[in-house]
């Protein structure tokens, strides 16, 4: 597991935490917050976990902590030699420094954090209007359908909006979620919905956003991307991209293997190189809408229906 420098500062002011003093400065060069609890100060490391500075953990609370979630010994999903990975564990930690843990305290102090950081997920799905053919539009249609499945809890779309979604803790255990975001210098959103077999990301950053999806289908996968780029990092455009594998174990490529890319701004496609790029057919707007739908029945199957009620 992991948890994200959003998660954990969520997850500590959720809990009520004591913020601490002065400027943290982890070691890849970010700063990072630090919250105090019993005397022990937690701070983010600036990649994916938690550590403490100065005063540690002691070992019998750590000990009943990783007991809490079936682990003997550091090294686990929740638990690492010096780190903590998950959002459950540094609120599980915390409520038992303070002596006041159970499980339905931290199972409410769970649900309260992603409920706050998934009240943010919202990405603005601004792009070009369609070309005007029956098959750009149909396109349009299901790319709607199809970032509105990657990012449930910001969508429009009258069939998703009104999903009844489970309480986080009813689904964290089937589905992985990770948010991050970040304000000022650089702003960005993230959001990862995952499970073994399919993974779906949003983000959004001041070079555009993207939605991006990946499936498997028998020994290979479909790898789908709605993108935007704005100007910044490079030329304004849209572009919807499939990437189609028949054996993701075997490098060399099959007669079945599809890499394609169609612009939404020019109605051009091409395969690896866009200076080849040519006017989209039929047939390739056809083969993209049809791994789109592939893509958001299996995304819906695999994970919004473990969301969801």
């Amino acid at each position: 597991m992991s948890i994200t420098i959003k998660m954990f500062q969520t997850a500590m002011e959720t809990y009520g935490a004591e913020r601490s003093s002065g400027r943290i400065i982890a070691g890849n060069g970010l700063p990072v917050p630090g919250f105090i609890v019993s005397g022990i100060t937690f701070v983010h490391s600036g990649t994916n976990y938690i550590v403490t500075i100065g005063k540690e953990v002691p070992e019998e609370i750590l000990e009943r902590a990783m007991a809490e979630f079936g682990e003997t010994s550091p090294g686990n999903e929740n638990f690492w030699w010096g780190g903590i990975h998950s959002l459950k564990g540094i609120l599980t930690l915390s409520a038992m420094l303070d002596g006041k843990y159970s499980k339905g305290l931290v199972d409410e102090l769970t649900n309260a954090t992603y409920k706050n950081l998934l009240s943010c997920s919202s990405i603005p799905n601004v792009g070009f209007p369609f070309h005007g053919t029956p098959g750009m539009e149909s396109l349009y249609k299901v790319l709607t359908e199809y970032s509105n499945t990657v990012n449930p809890f910001g969508n429009t779309d009258l069939n998703l909006k009104d999903l009844d979604f489970k309480e986080p803790t009813q689904y964290l255990d089937d589905v992985q979620v990770s948010l991050a975001s970040q304000k000022g210098r650089n702003p960005y959103k993230r959001l990862i919905l995952s499970t073994n077999s399919s993974k779906a990301t949003f983000a959004e950053d001041e070079k555009g956003w993207f939605y991006d999806t990946y499936v498997s289908q028998g020994n290979g996968y479909i790898g789908m991307g709605h993108y935007y780029f704005n100007g910044i990092s490079r030329p304004v455009d849209e572009v919807v991209r499939l990437h189609y594998k028949v054996n993701k174990d075997n490098y060399d490529p099959h007669p079945d293997d599809i890499d394609l890319r169609i612009s939404l701004k020019t109605g051009l496609s091409w395969n690896f190189h866009e200076k080849q790029a040519e006017p989209a057919t039929n047939e390739q707007i056809e083969i993209m809408i049809t791994h789109l739908k592939i893509s958001i029945e299996e995304i819906r199957k695999d994970i919004l229906c473990k969301m969801t009620t």
